[in-house]
């Protein structure tokens, strides 16, 4: 009896330390490259999006503008904060944040501040669907003016500041060159509900009052140009509603295992349990950065007027390419004629 005990131990030890032995192969050999695939593909999209949202058809566009300003936040977020980790791991460069405590508290606060801001000018994208689907007479339709832009980008900006301002105040340097919070409970929670929770229920708010008023529009009678421009409206709001449906599927197992790594007490757990809730952990903040990835995939396969601009502006492209070979050409020969004369 005792025999079989101490079998089922040692076959459950070695089992354990398998398992572990797993996980950390798969986080050292597999997930370390996600940062290198979600850059490429970031950057691709990233092109796609200011070729495609600087067309003729889309650049007054104010939801366009917000959505290409999101553009440029996702590739500072994803250099700066995803694909750093993997230069660091593959060519030994690394950021300075820990040689102070100034660089340290800036690490943190970039870290919160981009992501937070992302996801803010969607956030600020899916208001102004929200206001052009109002009643001509609402005041609110006053953000959809050109004008109006510059002003609902710098609230954007404040806004994404004053909800991570937290970050350097909360986190140092350690005396062993590691950034840490002196409170990580408090930190943890601030993070989830001012970085997560705030930004994906503001969002889901107004995909519904933007869905009300939609519905609402259809039982109005109107000429041809309104119906026209109402399909053109309700496109754009269709891509912002499948972001933002993408956006919260991402946040919600990252809000999850976040919620589970802040609270439950790491000591009272076995090794087993450790490093499943690190791995699920990290796991969850690397695919956290798909957010930062997705929009341009997401817009070409939702939105007609955006595969329209994007093939024509490729198009207007290859025509001038074209004509120009055609000009260089017929040049070249009229040239060497007369060298040769």
């Amino acid at each position: 009896m005792i025999d079989n005990n101490i079998t089922t131990t040692v076959d459950l030890m070695q089992t354990s330390k398998s398992l572990i032995n797993d996980l950390n192969f798969v986080s050292q050999n597999v997930l370390i490259y996600l940062p290198l695939i979600f850059f490429i593909f970031g950057f691709i999209g990233f092109i796609g999006n200011v070729f495609t949202y600087l067309q003729p058809q889309l650049r007054s566009n104010t939801s366009c503008i917000y959505l290409l300003c999101g553009s440029f936040i996702d590739i500072m977020n994803l250099s700066v904060n995803s694909f750093s980790s993997y230069l660091a791991w593959q060519f030994g460069f690394t950021l300075p944040w820990s040689t102070s405590s100034a660089l340290c508290k800036l690490s943190f606060f970039l870290l919160v501040f981009l992501t937070h801001l992302s996801i803010n000018f969607l956030c600020t994208a899916i208001i102004d669907r929200f206001a052009i689907t109002c009643d001509h007479t609402s005041s609110i339709r006053r953000i959809t003016q050109l004008r109006k832009v510059p002003w609902m980008i710098g609230l954007t900006v404040l806004t994404s500041g004053l909800f991570t301002f937290y970050a350097p105040i909360m986190y140092d340097l350690s005396p062993t060159n590691v950034c840490l919070s002196a409170q990580p409970l408090v930190a943890g929670i601030i993070s989830i509900t001012f970085i997560r929770v705030i930004p994906s229920v503001t969002m889901i708010t107004f995909v519904l009052l933007t869905y009300r008023n939609v519905r609402r529009s259809r039982g109005r009678v109107g000429d041809a140009v309104q119906t026209n421009r109402r399909n053109l409206r309700n496109q754009f709001i269709v891509t912002i509603f499948a972001q933002i449906l993408v956006t919260i599927l991402i946040t919600i197992p990252w809000i999850i295992s976040s919620v589970y790594y802040t609270v439950t007490p790491i000591s009272t757990k076995s090794p087993v349990q450790v490093s499943i809730i690190i791995f699920v952990f990290g796991l969850s903040n690397r695919f956290f950065y798909l957010n930062n990835v997705k929009a341009f995939y997401i817009t070409i396969l939702t939105s007609r007027v955006f595969r329209k601009a994007f093939i024509g502006g490729i198009s207007n492209l290859f025509r001038r390419y074209i004509r120009h070979q055609m000009h260089v050409s017929m040049v070249n020969p009229f040239t060497q004629t007369r060298n040769n004369i």
